[in-house]
């Protein structure tokens, strides 16, 4: 008899990606409305937000640490925190 891997395991194997630690939050015009998109990595949630804006995309994108709900990035009110600070 084959068993395949995981087959009689009690407990489901471990997430293969790492937990969401950022969102992005991206506000669009009608009939668009508001998206909001997770990432792990900072880099990537950040460069993602200044794409967003870049292509016109949105009228307003901000990046939000999810553990503790600061802002890291919101070009329209001026924040932008240091890449050590993400």
């Amino acid at each position: 008899m084959i068993r395949l891997t995981g087959q009689g395991r009690k407990t489901p194997p471990p997430p293969v990606w790492p937990e969401d630690r950022y969102e992005v939050v991206c506000e669009r015009d009608e009939p668009h409305g508001n998206t909001r998109d997770r990432y792990h990595f900072p880099r990537h949630a950040v460069h993602s937000a200044r794409e967003l804006e870049t292509a016109g995309l949105a009228r307003r994108v901000r990046v939000v640490r999810l553990s503790d709900g600061v802002v890291i990035y919101d070009r329209v009110n001026g924040v932008d925190l240091p890449a050590d600070e993400w």
